[in-house]
């Protein structure tokens, strides 16, 4: 995971405040926040508004076709909801801190539900994390 993480970061660290995204509605500083209200949901830290709405399989299939998997209630950035970007780099820096902390959770901790999935093990939330944060570094050319 080590590796992974230094790899996120460097990727992290190329966008700037300006960067466009390739597709796509939210700007840079929006996805900074957005990937990390994601964490805030693995470490029951933040909640959607709804849970549910779509399926497991729908979001799954979505994702498979190549096409945008929307944001679950009080999540999307564009929409006004969650975690509202203050200051760049401070925004930046909390990713990274969220991103190891994270990290760092042991097998047993009792994470957040995810708002399609519902309960998922660390294993699965690891996944879905990085899944995430590529496609979002993608979207900005990371």
């Amino acid at each position: 995971m080590k590796e992974e993480i230094e790899i996120i970061f460097q990727r992290l660290d190329q966008l700037k405040i300006d960067s466009s995204p390739l597709f796509g509605k939210m700007n840079a500083h929006q996805m900074v926040c957005h990937c990390t209200d994601q964490i805030r949901l693995a470490l029951g830290t933040f909640m959607a508004e709804e849970y549910g709405r779509l399926k497991p399989k729908e979001v799954i299939a979505l994702s498979k076709a190549g096409k945008t998997v929307p944001a679950a209630k009080g999540l999307g950035q564009v929409e006004g909801g969650g975690t509202k970007p203050i200051n760049f780099s401070t925004d930046v820096k909390l990713l990274k801190q969220h991103i190891l902390d994270f990290s760092m959770l042991n097998e047993n901790f009792e994470f957040g539900l995810h708002p399609y999935f519902g309960k998922m093990n660390k294993e699965k939330w690891i996944r879905l994390t990085l899944y995430h944060l590529n496609h979002h570094f993608n979207q900005f050319g990371l």
